[in-house]
């Protein structure tokens, strides 16, 4: 009894001003309201099998809407976002990307609403191959 009467009241001052300030960060934290943002997100393309190129006019740039802590979405800009498009499987021809919101790389604390195009058309086109050269 006595040790557990000392662990609580041993500094109690200090414990209840500790509290007190944990308290007040909890309370300016939550208070801070959510929004939703959009930005202009540049889509990589990753992985393209050997002898194949991006061809014709995928888009450079999707539109991502977050939500989240309306500080946390003024400190970021699209360069702090990433859109991966990984074609490591895609066979040679005309290819469907369809996107999800585990494609783009957000901070914690934010979560993707919405993308637009959600979907979209790559093509995959051979390199060509220089006349003449030999091996």
């Amino acid at each position: 009894m006595r040790l557990l009467r000392r662990l609580f009241l041993h500094n109690l001052r200090l414990k209840l001003i500790a509290l007190g300030i944990s308290f007040f960060l909890w309370v300016t934290y939550t208070a801070e309201p959510f929004e939703q943002v959009a930005y202009n997100v540049s889509v990589a393309y990753l992985n393209v099998p050997d002898g194949l190129a991006v061809g014709g006019a995928p888009p450079n740039a999707v539109r991502v809407v977050l939500r989240g802590r309306s500080g946390l979405l003024r400190r970021l800009t699209p360069a702090d976002l990433t859109l991966d498009v990984d074609l490591a499987t895609a066979p040679s021809g005309d290819v469907p990307i369809r996107l999800s919101p585990t494609m783009v790389g957000v901070p914690y604390g934010t979560e993707v609403v919405r993308l637009a195009p959600a979907e979209f058309h790559v093509s995959l086109v051979p390199t060509k191959i220089p006349t003449g050269a030999s091996e």
